[in-house]
């Protein structure tokens, strides 16, 4: 073993650069990963706890790595091969991606600290699972496991449509509910029926709060059914268990079960009722048409939705999930929009859906309402010369776009109410810019729900089979140091509509805003 680690360099020793970990600038740099302690356990003979040492104190001068981007925010990883035509059936090559997903995360996720498991503990109980693995069904169920234990949203990547070609048969997903639904901790709240038929021919109405499935509480209900979806928080988890923009038809908060008639109790107003609950069964090829004829008809609603319109004469609407690079205003409207929205009494971004067009927010709504670019958060890449180590990057951290012409804003900073609309569906690029927005002028407010505590750039490593296993790669802080990573952004009003209001018409979310500018409460 000794002569596989070889012999150290002096030269590259972390102490001939002044890299003493213990002697870093806790600001520039985010160590909290760091722990090598286990070196010194006496199972290890001296000689190699003195080697182990001194490699975990070399530094890597050049910056240059095998399977570490060189460019702090590229994605993939690089130099993996995706073995296309793998099949699944060889145990080293399983425990090959187990070991590839783990190393990953090892030295590049900079969240480590903050996971529910100790990593190494999770190496442990993986290993068994890894080495029974025979099939597709097996490999895919190991890989949701081992996106779980990171707790992180955006290993919920692994999710996305075509990624796994085994969901179906991993969650049983064969029954679908009549109507799409919200599920929350308290409850399953019905929101609309598919069809109006459908809605007679049940006893159930929207607005229903279903509290208990087949005489289960509907906490455990949920959790149970929640167990291979990937998350940084549980509104990310009740998220991931709902219909809203489910381009798979997937209803997870249904999967796994037995028949396709269900015992239900039900919350609704201030009684309590027992009913029934009949499912559509995708085995029948009538319930599919339907089902996706909703999901079609849904994505054509929302492509019908403006980006950016008025509420009245006094308030201005930003949807950052509707707004496109094609929306972005041409340079001789700038003066004429820039004080059409300093006129206002207010403005509501909605960040609900992941923004579509950056400069939007990075470059035009900076310069229209006279917002010069500021540092409103710390961001932390992997530092190359030490990975497992994060270093702050100045100059990245406002992440505002500048144009080198020294591009001015228009006029003064604009003083009026803004207002950030934020839920569970607030992700990412959505959590960055909200962190920005929020920080605009001493008038602005955030309403809304805990956002899905998933900021930073992602990386994306090539397991065996082609599969992406994806992970937050930056770490991302308020400039006071406060964590967003799993605790997302905190709003200032908290607001989530009412069981009665999902049931219903509008969006109670952006009246709420409307009467905050309106009425100041």
């Amino acid at each position: 073993m000794l002569t596989l680690i070889g012999p150290v360099d002096a030269e590259f020793t972390a102490a001939a650069h002044n890299y003493a970990r213990n002697t870093l600038n806790s600001y520039q740099h985010l160590l909290n990963n760091i722990d090598y302690s286990w070196i010194m356990d006496r199972k290890y003979g001296v000689a190699l706890r003195q080697q182990l040492m001194a490699l975990s104190n070399q530094v890597n001068l050049s910056g240059k790595h095998q399977y570490i981007p060189t460019v702090w925010y590229e994605n993939e990883l690089p130099n993996e091969p995706s073995y296309v035509k793998y099949a699944f059936n060889d145990e080293k090559m399983n425990l090959l991606a187990l070991a590839k997903a783990w190393n990953a995360v090892e030295y590049l996720f900079p969240y480590k600290y903050v996971m529910d498991r100790d990593w190494k503990k999770v190496l442990t109980a993986m290993l068994p699972i890894f080495r029974k693995i025979n099939d597709r069904i097996s490999y895919e169920k190991g890989l949701l496991m081992l996106a779980v234990a990171i707790n992180d949203t955006h290993a919920g990547e692994l999710m996305e449509s075509g990624i796994l070609k085994t969901t179906s048969v991993i969650f049983n997903v064969r029954y679908y509910p009549p109507f799409d639904y919200k599920a929350e901790a308290k409850g399953i709240i019905i929101k609309k029926f598919l069809t109006d038929s459908l809605a007679k021919g049940s006893t159930l109405r929207a607005g229903d709060q279903i509290i208990a499935i087949n005489g289960i509480k509907i906490e455990s209900w949920l959790k149970e059914r929640a167990a291979l979806l990937p998350a940084s928080n549980d509104a990310v988890k009740y998220r991931e268990l709902s219909t809203a923009n489910n381009d798979r038809g997937d209803t997870f908060a249904f999967n796994n079960l037995a028949g396709g008639t269900l015992n239900v109790k039900v919350r609704r107003n201030k009684a309590y009722l027992n009913l029934t609950l009949v499912m559509l069964d995708r085995y029948d090829k009538q319930s599919v048409k339907l089902i996706e004829d909703v999901i079609i008809n849904e994505r054509l609603k929302e492509k019908g939705i403006k980006g950016r319109e008025n509420i009245g004469e006094d308030i201005a609407l930003f949807r950052a999930g509707n707004i496109f690079d094609k929306d972005l205003p041409k340079e001789e409207d700038l003066a004429q929009l820039s004080a059409e929205l300093k006129n206002k009494k207010g403005i509501i971004f909605d960040m609900r859906k992941y923004p579509q067009s950056p400069g939007m927010w990075g470059y035009y709504l900076p310069l229209l309402l006279g917002k010069a670019p500021f540092a409103f958060a710390r961001y932390y890449a992997v530092d190359l010369k030490d990975p497992g180590a994060f270093i702050l990057r100045e100059g990245v951290e406002n992440y505002m776009l500048v144009i080198k012409d020294d591009t001015k804003t228009r006029g003064e900073l604009y003083t009026g109410k803004i207002v950030i609309l934020t839920d569970e569906n607030t992700q990412s690029m959505g959590e960055w810019f909200t962190m920005m927005l929020s920080q605009f002028n001493a008038n602005t407010t955030i309403i809304g729900s805990q956002t899905a505590g998933a900021d930073g750039d992602l990386r994306r490593l090539t397991l065996p089979g082609a599969y992406r296993f994806s992970f937050t790669g930056n770490g991302i802080f308020y400039q006071d140091g406060r964590e967003t990573q799993r605790i997302g952004i905190k709003p200032d009003i908290y607001f989530k509509a009412s069981a009665k209001e999902l049931g219903g018409v509008g969006d109670p979310h952006l009246e709420r805003a409307v009467k905050f500018i309106r009425e100041g409460k």
